[in-house]
């Protein structure tokens, strides 16, 4: 979603758009509310209406504290939590999303501002269940002005690393180990439920908007004669550019999500609509993604994607195409699935899993995917019940042990001990976009 400030591609030079912020190294964004500066340390990538920067928290002097630290009641931090400021301080690292404030971008200069507010209503509702806050951190939003007089909006958000997409392709296209695709998976869950118990459906959930909070990874073997896989020694995801999310009883748009990951009930624009269940399905297609290295359905045209679902679930029930209001795409639906009415769904083949033992993990994950991808979203599993389904609570595989003498290394490039790019700044990611 570029219209949230989706980011792509690190590291290109910023165009020079007079309706974009202009910027130089060591300029200071000022305006925080919290009396912080934050200067600018690199240009990281540039969406539509918006533009990422790295920046350096600069506390108000006297003040070794970071944002989160001195927010007050703005913040609501647990302790011991991922968010806890305790070991930052001055010089802590954040990306900056920085939207032009100007008439014509009205629209997603809000949708920024609520952006923001969503990350804190998350973190507020995690920590007020006990629970480890998971979701990416806003640590500050303000208005701004640079010297010519033109008024930005900044959102201080938590530096993340690469996203899944650059992680399967620093893999060579391959899906990841089972172990930490689990891993991954079961920590966007937990995420995912967060978000529905608000009400919220975050619209564009894709393999390009989960990111990694660190890369560290070494290269092993998942068995004899096997080829070396990347294995993340501390995996953990986040979903980014919450922009366009939409709580229940707003107005709704359409359509919503990347072709790709686009849900049934978007697609056939069914009575009724679309609500969080969507997300549940997009994830769905971005975990198949983590293991096989493959989107599923992988086509920008309506017809095709549909008939790429029903040979992979089986055919559409009849009682949910019954509410569809495309009808041409009704209609091509309602062929494929006499087509195909016999047959078994493929997921498991599109997945590599074929012939797999449905109690084998590569089993769990085929119907735990195949209970996310439920056509119908009546009948789709729910954050909360697909983290209590045996593919996420047994633990086997488990995540293979490093090899004596495997480097670790980040997707930055950088050795154990070695030189090279900053930690956090991984090819491609979108860094809390």
């Amino acid at each position: 979603g570029k219209q949230g400030g989706g980011l792509g591609g690190g590291g290109q030079k910023p165009t020079d758009d007079p309706d974009f912020v202009r910027w130089t190294e060591g300029m200071q964004l000022e305006g925080s509310p919290l009396g912080t500066s934050y200067v600018v340390e690199a240009y990281v990538a540039s969406g539509t209406f918006s533009r990422v920067f790295r920046v350096r928290a600069e506390p108000p002097a006297g003040e070794a504290a970071a944002p989160e630290a001195r927010a007050g009641k703005r913040r609501w931090v647990a302790a011991g939590s991922a968010a806890e400021p305790a070991a930052a301080g001055r010089g802590a690292v954040y990306a900056a999303k920085v939207m032009r404030k100007h008439d014509s971008y009205i629209q997603y200069t809000s949708n920024a501002e609520k952006e923001g507010t969503l990350l804190q209503k998350l973190e507020k509702a995690q920590c007020s269940l006990g629970r480890e806050l998971l979701t990416m951190r806003c640590v500050d939003s303000f208005a701004t002005k640079d010297a010519a007089g033109a008024e930005y909006w900044c959102l201080i958000l938590e530096w993340l690393d690469a996203s899944l997409f650059d992680v399967v392709r620093a893999n060579g296209g391959r899906g990841l180990h089972l172990a930490v695709a689990r891993a991954l998976l079961a920590q966007l869950l937990e995420q995912l439920r967060a978000l529905q118990e608000l009400d919220c459906t975050h619209t564009d959930i894709k393999h390009k908007n989960c990111c990694l909070a660190d890369t560290e990874h070494f290269m092993a073997a998942a068995g004899p004669g096997d080829r070396p896989t990347l294995i993340l020694t501390r995996p953990a995801a986040k979903f980014i550019d919450y922009g366009n999310a939409v709580f229940e009883g707003e107005e709704k748009g359409h359509p919503i999500h990347t072709k790709q990951f686009r849900a049934p009930e978007v697609l056939l624009n069914v009575t009724g609509g679309w609500g969080p269940p969507s997300d549940t399905w997009t994830l769905g297609v971005t975990a198949a993604y983590l293991v096989s290295g493959q989107l599923i359905f992988n086509s920008h045209d309506p017809g095709e994607l549909v008939q790429l679902m029903v040979e992979a679930l089986g055919p559409f029930p009849e009682r949910f195409l019954a509410r569809a209001r495309d009808g041409r795409l009704r209609r091509t639906l309602q062929s494929a699935a006499q087509q195909r009415a016999a047959e078994q769904p493929r997921l498991g083949d599109r997945l590599g899993f074929g012939g797999a033992a449905p109690s084998s993990a590569e089993g769990r994950c085929v119907d735990l995917l195949l209970r996310m991808l439920a056509p119908d979203p009546a009948e789709r599993i729910t954050p909360a019940e697909a983290l209590k389904h045996p593919f996420i609570t047994v633990e086997e595989p488990r995540v293979p042990q490093r090899p004596a003498g495997a480097e670790l290394r980040t997707l930055s490039g950088d050795q154990e001990g070695g030189g090279g790019a900053p930690r956090g700044a991984g090819r491609g990611g979108r860094r809390g976009g």
